[in-house]
């Protein structure tokens, strides 16, 4: 078989190509792909034999009822999304230039980052660029780094959930995060004169991430490593403010990261329970695609992270001399 050639495709392959395989993957429907696209479906079924044709292997399964992408036309599709992500990204990137605009930002952030640090390096990087639009998903890293992969999103406040992920993305660590439990003020744990140990707590209900993010994991591996089981009545989300709603209207355990706690426990609705969730999160921090030149927003913001980052640990060490002071 012939080798390919990164030449010899950008001479071959159209945008059309790119669009049927997405369209496709999303379908798996040859006749809703084509009804999709405005061809009829011998046309796009002569398309998707002339891909495969090129390639030199199947794209898609035929199936009774179904098209399934195969091995290699996984593959194929991972990076014909990317391809067709980024064309709507030039396109929408132009138009708002045209029209006076000044350009996008696309940010993903786990819920560790977004409370207090993000939105601060956010408004400083508005004071630069007041007509810059900026966007902002929290979700999982998991949920982020797909969307990141995919071109859906410039740069990710996360963390990496896989080992094999640093040959795709460029990771710089920003801060670390303890776990903490945290329960309404008047919880009957909190009326408890002792403190509780993990097997107690896992026989209440809990608010938990969902089973693929890594807070959820280190909850899972400190319930494995006392011989505990995994609680049986959770309510799953990533959502902090119905978290917090929860927790203010039962008698439900939350795992939170200390950091999206502070102005929760200022209001004195909240208490911290005497009690760390196994390790310390590993660092969350700055990831971006592996290779890919970043937009000057995007490369201000990160700066304006770093100096918010030092000044936190400053502020760190400035109470820690003050505490050994005072002893």
């Amino acid at each position: 078989m012939e080798r390919l050639s990164s030449s010899s495709l950008c001479g071959w392959l159209r945008f059309k190509h790119l669009t049927l395989l997405t369209t496709l993957a999303q379908s798996r429907n040859m006749h809703a792909a084509a009804r999709t696209m405005h061809l009829s479906q011998p046309a796009a079924s002569k398309m998707l034999r002339d891909l495969e044709a090129y390639f030199g292997f199947a794209i898609f399964e035929r199936l009774p009822r179904a098209m399934q992408p195969t091995e290699l036309g996984e593959q194929v599709i991972r990076h014909a999304w990317r391809l067709v992500n980024d064309a709507d990204r030039l396109v929408s990137d132009i138009n708002d230039l045209r029209e006076g605009g000044y350009g996008q930002l696309l940010i993903g952030a786990i819920s560790a980052a977004a409370p207090e640090i993000l939105p601060a390096a956010i408004a400083r990087l508005k004071r630069q660029r007041p007509r810059l639009s900026v966007s902002l998903q929290e979700q999982t890293s998991d949920q982020l780094l797909a969307e990141l992969e995919y071109k859906r999103l410039d740069l990710v406040i996360g963390r990496l959930t896989h080992v094999s992920q640093h040959n795709l993305f460029d990771f710089e660590p920003l801060l670390d995060e303890p776990l903490r439990v945290v329960v309404r003020h008047d919880h009957p744990l909190v009326l408890s004169d002792e403190a509780p140990d993990l097997a107690t707590l896992s026989r209440w209900p809990w608010i938990l991430h969902p089973l693929t993010s890594p807070m959820r994991g280190v909850f899972e591996a400190a319930l494995a490593e006392e011989g505990v089981a995994s609680p049986n009545d959770v309510v799953e989300t990533t959502s902090i403010q119905a978290t917090l709603q929860l927790l203010q209207t039962s008698d439900m355990l939350a795992v939170l990261p200390r950091s999206v706690l502070r102005r929760p426990l200022e209001s004195g609705q909240y208490v911290i329970l005497e009690r760390v969730i196994g390790k310390p999160l590993d660092y969350y921090g700055i990831i971006s695609r592996r290779g890919e030149p970043l937009s000057p927003a995007a490369q201000e913001l990160i700066d304006h992270l770093r100096d918010l980052v030092d000044s936190l640990a400053d502020d760190t060490s400035a109470l820690a001399e003050d505490s050994n002071a005072h002893t």
